[in-house]
C-alpha cells in the first residue's frame, strides 16, 4: 500500500470507523482487479464503496482524502482497438483514356494511447472547492457506534403467527408418543421494547443541537425498537407547586429530600412534537401511550452548561421525573455536558434522584442497561 493509504486508514480509525486488515485486503483486491485507477476521484469513490455503510461515513471518507497528501491524476481513456484485418484497397474510378486502376490506401486506424505505468502530474487547479468536505460534521461518536449501543435495548418475546420450528418440543412430543408427529411451530421473537425520548431544546442546549440530532437520528435508524416517540421541551415540561420550596427546612440547602414525598407527578405539562417547539402536545396524552415495556430517556444539560442551580427548576424536574417513573418501566437521563461540570448545578441534584450519565459511548451503554431493567443505585430515588 502507498504511504498515503496508511495515513488515510489511520485518520478514519481515529474518527471511529473500524477499519481492519480485511478492509485493506478488499482495497488491494479491488485495485488488482483494475478498479480505481482512472483518476484520484475514482480511487476515492472506490474506498467509499468498500468502507462506508452510510452517507455520513461516505462523507467522512471523502473528507479524510481531502486532508491527506493523496496524489490526484486523470488518465485519458484509450481509443477502441479493432481486430487486425487484411489491408484493403479501394479502386479509383477509371478515367476516360483507359488508364489502369490505381490502388488507394484505406484510412489508418486512430492512434491508441499507450498505458502509462507512472501516474502523470496533477492537472492545474480549476479554482473550485468542494464545500461538502469543509462542512462535513465530526461528532464525538459516529452513527455506527451509537447504533451499536442502542441495538442492545431489546426485550424479545414471541408474538404473532407460528412460523418457527420448535425442535426441542417436536422431539419431546415424538419421544412421548412413540410415533412421528407434525413439527411444532412457535411465533417468531420480536423486540417489544418501546422508547420515549424527551429532548431539551434551545437555551443552554443550543450548542449541542447538532450532536443531539445526530444521536437522535442514529437511534431512529437502529431499527430494532417496537416503537420510538420523540418529544421536545425547554428546560422543564411544566411547573410544580412552588409552595413546596417554602417548606424546605434549610433555604441554603439545595436538596429537596424533606419535601420529596410531597411532590406530585407532573401531569399537566406541555411538550412539543417538533424541535422548533411550535407544535404543543399535552404531556398527559403522551404519557397515556406509555406502557410497562416503555423506557423513558431524557436528554438535557439540566443547568450544567451554565453551572447554575435553580431550586424551581429542580422542583419541576423532580415532578416530571415522578410522572415518567410512574408511567414508564424505566427512566434514565443523558447529559451532553461532561460529568465534571455537574458540580454545584441543578444537574448534580437531579442525578441524586434519576440515573444520569454523560452523552458518551460509555454513558449510553449505562443508560441502555438501566432501560433494560438493570438496577442502578441513586441516593434518593423518586
Amino acid at each position: 500500500m502507498p504511504p498515503f493509504v496508511h495515513a488515510l486508514i489511520d485518520q478514519l480509525r481515529r474518527r471511529g470507523l473500524p477499519l481492519g486488515v480485511d478492509d485493506c485486503d478488499a482495497l488491494r483486491r479491488a485495485l488488482a482487479a483494475g478498479f480505481g485507477w482512472t483518476s484520484g476521484a475514482a480511487l476515492t469513490e472506490l474506498c467509499v464503496t468498500l468502507w462506508a455503510k452510510t452517507a455520513a461515513e461516505a462523507d467522512m471518507v471523502r473528507a479524510a482524502f481531502a486532508r491527506i497528501d493523496a496524489p490526484q491524476w486523470t488518465l485519458a481513456a484509450p481509443a477502441v482497438v479493432l481486430e487486425a484485418a487484411p489491408s484493403l484497397t479501394v479502386a479509383a474510378p477509371s478515367v476516360a483514356d483507359g488508364a489502369a486502376d490505381e490502388p488507394v490506401a484505406a484510412p489508418s486506424p486512430p492512434p491508441v494511447a499507450a498505458p502509462n505505468r507512472d501516474l502523470p502530474a496533477a492537472p492545474p487547479g480549476t479554482g473550485r472547492v468542494d464545500t461538502t468536505l469543509v462542512l462535513t460534521p465530526q461528532y464525538p461518536l459516529t452513527e455506527r457506534e451509537i447504533v451499536q449501543v442502542w441495538r442492545g435495548l431489546r426485550r424479545p418475546t414471541r408474538h404473532g403467527p407460528p412460523v418457527e420450528l420448535d425442535v426441542d418440543e417436536t422431539l419431546r412430543r415424538s419421544a412421548r408418543l412413540g410415533v412421528p408427529v407434525p413439527p411444532v411451530l412457535v411465533p417468531a421473537r420480536r423486540n417489544t421494547t418501546r422508547l420515549l425520548l424527551l429532548v431539551d431544546r434551545q437555551g443552554s442546549m443550543a450548542p449541542f443541537h447538532r450532536y443531539v440530532e445526530h444521536v437522535e437520528q442514529a437511534v431512529r435508524r437502529a431499527g430494532r425498537l417496537s416503537a420510538l416517540t420523540v418529544v421536545y421541551f425547554h428546560n422543564t415540561a411544566g411547573a410544580a407547586d412552588p409552595a413546596l420550596l417554602s417548606a424546605v427546612p434549610d433555604p441554603f440547602d439545595p436538596a429537596l429530600d424533606a419535601v420529596l414525598p410531597s411532590v406530585e407527578p407532573l401531569l399537566d405539562g406541555t411538550v412539543y412534537g417538533d424541535p422548533a417547539l411550535t407544535s404543543p402536545l399535552p404531556l398527559r396524552e403522551v404519557l397515556d401511550t406509555v406502557t410497562a415495556t416503555t423506557g423513558a430517556a431524557v436528554i438535557s444539560d439540566a443547568g450544567a452548561a451554565r453551572g447554575t442551580l435553580s431550586p424551581a427548576r429542580l422542583l419541576d424536574t423532580v415532578a416530571l421525573g415522578k410522572a415518567l417513573r410512574s408511567a414508564a418501566g424505566a427512566l434514565t437521563w443523558l447529559n451532553p455536558v461532561p460529568a465534571a461540570r455537574w458540580r454545584r448545578s441543578t444537574a448534580e441534584q437531579v442525578a441524586r434522584h434519576v440515573p444520569m450519565f454523560p452523552l458518551t459511548r460509555a454513558g449510553m451503554y449505562h443508560a441502555v442497561d438501566v432501560l433494560r431493567g438493570r438496577p442502578y443505585p441513586v441516593p434518593r430515588p423518586l
